[in-house]
């Protein structure tokens, strides 16, 4: 799917949409963690992309989708850190 064909604000399925990049966000993270690796939105903005199957064929779509991932992150993030707390450190997440 190309970039330029995802939902906007004020599309109704926008919420939708940006809980599946919530969610593309999260499992991206918590593969890194299984690795003990870092990741940052450059590299991570690549992997929402690859999970959702969008197109990222221009600069401004990249730089569009970059934004987003910027600004869930740390929705997806606090998410994570609810989900260990709960579960006292020993959880695990269906990476699909």
């Amino acid at each position: 799917m190309s970039i330029a064909l995802i939902p906007t604000v004020q599309d109704p399925d926008w919420k939708a949409f940006r809980a599946r990049v919530i969610a593309a966000i999260t499992d991206a993270e918590v593969l890194m963690q299984q690795r003990g690796r870092g990741i940052n939105c450059v590299v991570l903005t690549e992997e929402v992309a690859e999970q959702l199957g969008l197109v990222l064929d221009t600069t401004a779509a990249y730089e569009r989708l970059l934004t987003l991932v910027r600004a869930t992150r740390s929705i997806a993030q606090e998410s994570l850190r609810c989900t260990r707390e709960q579960h006292g450190g020993q959880f695990a997440l269906l990476l699909l």
